[in-house]
């Protein structure tokens, strides 16, 4: 496995280039993720209607203008404002706005909290969240540009050889792995240096991000095997993998809220496992981890099942001819 495990990093040093552009395009969207959330913190902008002695104020959440007169509903057609709120005493609100029932109830939550850390806004993520999803896409496209130590040693022939000799599969197998994760270690670095170093907020603790990178890790290793044991040419595994990656992973959200309400779409969206993996995310986000461990559960069985699957393709197709 040793002997493996050397190669595969010694063939590597030839793809450097490509390698450690990959990895500059995660770091940056990992800076990019960061900028988008802080982008985000202003939620609403409102018209706050009769004011009494507590009147709140402008926060990082909420841009409050103070008026006695409830402005004309144009306003909000113009998006001049995103609501206009009338406090009926004790805890009461009465909101005026042109936007969905979600946007009601964040900006109700906002206004009675008053504490933008416990208003609990639904739909906007944080930067740990955001981090995740814009990182998730590269993360299991880079298993593909990784793995093409296992690609070349199938196309080449080199495969019928190590299965032939002394050496176990197992063995074989987890040597590619474990080159494939390390080839992550810069990104977790990254992320180490950015909240250690510079003080900068990423939002989950480094401990999150190793558990969350791993399993992703995990999920696009087992997937780009599965593809390489399934097609002769190793570019044609790429090239299918990368647009199933790509395609699933924006529909998943990494980068944004793709439904709109769809139940059909919904649905189907629902089973992608870097669907799952954002809900844990989520719950994560929220301190709320322990109630989607059935959405990493999910996850990692999807691993299983595709590294088993490769595994037994590999068996029949090469051991059991010796």
């Amino acid at each position: 496995m040793l002997t493996v495990l050397i190669n595969n990093y010694c063939r590597m040093l030839k793809r450097l280039p490509m390698i450690l552009t990959m990895i500059g395009m995660m770091l940056a969207m990992i800076v990019l993720a960061i900028y988008v959330t802080s982008e985000q913190q202003v939620k609403a902008h409102i018209v706050y209607i009769h004011p009494t002695d507590n009147a709140p104020t402008s926060s990082d959440d909420l841009d409050i203008t103070v008026m006695e007169q409830e402005p004309p509903l144009s306003a909000l057609v113009r998006h001049q404002y995103d609501a206009y709120v009338v406090n009926r005493g004790e805890g009461q609100y009465e909101i005026t706005t042109l936007k969905n029932e979600k946007f009601k109830a964040m900006l109700l939550s906002l206004l009675q909290h008053r504490d933008p850390g416990k208003a609990g806004a639904e739909g906007e993520r944080g930067i740990g969240e955001n981090i995740i999803g814009f990182l998730m896409m590269f993360l299991l496209v880079g298993s593909f540009m990784y793995l093409f130590t296992f690609a070349e040693d199938k196309e080449k022939g080199q495969l019928s050889r190590v299965t032939a000799s002394p050496i176990s599969l197992a063995s074989y197998l987890l040597a590619h792995c474990i080159y494939c994760l390390t080839m992550f270690l810069p990104i977790y670095a990254g992320l180490v240096m950015m909240k250690l170093v510079a003080g900068v907020d990423i939002g989950f603790n480094l401990l999150q991000y190793g558990l969350l990178i791993f399993i992703m890790s995990i999920l696009g290793i087992s997937f780009a095997l599965l593809l390489n044991m399934l097609f002769n040419k190793p570019d044609n595994a790429m090239m299918l993998g990368n647009s199933i990656l790509a395609l699933t992973s924006v529909l998943a959200g990494s980068f944004y809220a793709f439904s709109r309400d769809n139940p059909i779409l919904d649905r189907i969206i629902s089973i992608l496992p870097q669907r799952q993996l954002l809900i844990f995310a989520e719950g994560m986000a929220n301190h709320r981890a322990w109630t989607h461990v059935g959405s990493l559960i999910y996850v990692v069985l999807i691993a299983v099942i595709f590294f088993v699957i490769s595994v037994l393709k590999l068996q029949k197709q090469y051991v059991r001819r010796h």
